[in-house]
């Protein structure tokens, strides 16, 4: 299936998102990635899916979303483990950075993401897909 722009919505609060998806709270959202099973399709799909629901606010959005601090805080949380000393954290690198370029796309082309510009930034929104009709 090819995605082209007509996919996809921009709102006047300037939100880019998938046609049908709808802003949620990290609650529903995580329970959404869950029922979708996308932690099960994707090794690094549960750490990232909890670490964006812990970046969100109540809202489900993340201002000033910027990849590399997300990364060494709420995705070093998310796979932290009893081994990991005090102040362990996860590098972020360029592999890492074309990765979760990666996973955005994907999130965001699916319908669980959505997104603007915001200056040297952007922001980031938790949305559901519209559900599928039988």
């Amino acid at each position: 299936m090819t995605i082209t722009a007509d996919d996809f919505t921009t709102d006047a609060d300037r939100w880019s998102y998938r046609n049908g998806a709808r802003f949620v709270g990290p609650g529903e959202w995580l329970h959404g990635v869950e029922q979708a099973g996308l932690a099960v399709e994707s090794l690094v799909m549960e750490s990232v899916a909890d670490a964006l629901a812990a970046a969100a606010d109540d809202d489900g959005l993340i201002i000033d979303f910027r990849p590399n601090e997300w990364y060494e805080r709420h995705v070093s949380d998310a796979m932290r483990n009893d081994d990991d000393g005090p102040g362990w954290k996860l590098t972020y690198d360029r592999f890492v950075a074309m990765a979760l370029m990666d996973i955005d796309m994907t999130l965001s082309n699916s319908g669980y993401l959505a997104g603007r510009g915001n200056g040297d930034s952007k922001d980031r929104r938790l949305t559901l897909p519209a559900a599928e009709r039988g």
